[in-house]
């Protein structure tokens, strides 16, 4: 397993790392050390003890608020599955009543066609009963 060496806080530091890994190792160590660039104007008052907690904690705080995210995440994609597939029940519901609709409209004409039917035959019966009491 291949050695990395890197300086945090000025001091040699040597972690073993995977091949594969080597750029998120030397991205990693970059990060550190500019996160602890940011407290370097305590230079002299603070350990290195202690900004080492400082920084621990102020990542600790940065893998809560990504897992905070990531979960707020998840919660948006379930919603948005429910949501789909509610919108497919829904169109599946609308396609089911567009086509009761066009039936149900054919059935109307039907009846229509019908009454207009029966209405002729009631007026064809009316002036035979005209004409035979005129008679």
């Amino acid at each position: 397993m291949p050695v990395y060496k890197a300086f945090i806080l000025n001091k040699e530091i040597s972690v073993n790392y995977e091949e594969n890994e080597k750029i998120k190792l030397v991205e990693a160590i970059k990060s550190i050390n500019s996160k602890l660039d940011s407290y370097n104007n305590h230079n002299g008052k603070i350990s290195d003890n202690k900004m080492l907690c400082f920084l621990a904690i102020k990542l600790q705080a940065e893998l809560f608020d990504i897992k905070e995210k990531k979960n707020k995440e998840i919660n948006l994609e379930k919603k948005f599955t429910v949501s789909k597939s509610e919108n497919i029940d829904l169109n599946d519901k609308i396609f089911k009543l567009r086509e009761k609709n066009e039936l149900l409209k054919k059935e109307n004409d039907l009846i229509n066609q019908e009454l207009v039917n029966i209405k002729i035959q009631v007026d064809v019966i009316l002036k035979l009963l005209k004409k035979t009491y005129e008679e």
